[in-house]
């Protein structure tokens, strides 16, 4: 079973709420709230309608959604010249030659390249040369490859100095954790979590909790968030970006860092809520 879903488990254990287990696997979770069964599946909860799951994923619907109400890294999309015959016709942009030279055009050196719908810091460049533009797009549009996108962004550079994960359930913080690099080693991987001896070290500061809070409120304004994680990242500058959403966090580098009992409780909070929300309350 998953670790997320193994919290699931203990947090609904707590709160006498009935589950059952399904598959060999025990990845398919299903609890039991006034009358009605609600499903857990790998990392997709019932928190989260599928078109919402989708745009979180999406990482360029996400941007065109918010980055008028946020601040955000300026990006673009473009649809891979190798995509199937019935997206051909949407297709701006025929070759990596002329995608690269839009993007040389258009952003300043760095850039990041990155899979529209990547996770965990997969296919994810920094680009410092017309020749590395065009390497990181043919990498993410190789259709040969299990990492294959059809869909490629460029993002404006934004110099990190740290970065955070924001847990968000009904549009209320309920954790954050900073993804710590100060003390690792990079090894390939530009997600900070990724860095070997990177930690996730909690914050309970409520200086900056208050802080990204009101950051991200302008997005409470454009739609409920049932449940994600933000990745909220803070510049040389002391200015804060949103980087991308997540529909489908996990917590197991948290975990291994903090131990499990901070998100079994707030697994509880979670289950609690959403369970006064099908009572109507």
């Amino acid at each position: 079973m998953l670790v997320t879903l193994q919290l699931f488990v203990k947090a609904c254990q707590k709160l006498d709420i009935p589950y059952e287990t399904f598959h060999n696997s025990q990845n398919l979770l299903r609890i039991k709230l006034e009358h009605q069964y609600y499903y857990f599946v790998n990392n997709r909860t019932p928190f989260n309608s599928e078109s919402i799951n989708t745009l979180f994923k999406d990482k360029e619907y996400t941007y065109s959604l918010f980055h008028q109400k946020i601040n955000m890294p300026r990006s673009v999309g473009f649809l891979s010249p190798f995509c199937e015959e019935q997206y051909q016709p949407c297709l701006v942009y025929q070759s990596l030659e002329e995608i690269t030279e839009k993007v040389t055009q258009d952003f300043d050196f760095p850039v990041i390249v990155k899979k529209n719908r990547g996770f965990g810091g997969n296919n994810v460049f920094l680009a410092k040369t017309v020749d590395e533009i065009g390497g990181a797009f043919s990498e993410i549009f190789d259709v040969n490859s299990k990492k294959v996108d059809y869909v490629a962004l460029a993002q404006e550079y934004i110099d990190i100095i740290h970065e955070y994960r924001v847990i968000v359930y009904q549009n209320k913080i309920l954790l954050v954790y900073e993804k710590d690099k100060s003390h690792a080693t990079f090894t390939g991987n530009l997600s900070p979590l990724h860095w070997e001896g990177a930690i996730a070290l909690h914050i309970t500061d409520e200086t900056l909790i208050t802080e990204i809070k009101d950051f991200i409120e302008p997005i409470f304004s454009e739609m409920m968030i049932n449940y994600a994680g933000f990745d909220i990242a803070r510049d040389g500058d002391g200015k804060l970006w949103l980087i991308e959403i997540n529909g489908t966090p996990n917590y197991n580098i948290f975990i291994r860092d903090n131990g499990e009992d901070i998100i079994v409780t707030m697994f509880q909070t979670i289950l609690s809520r959403f369970r006064d929300l099908q009572k109507g309350c």
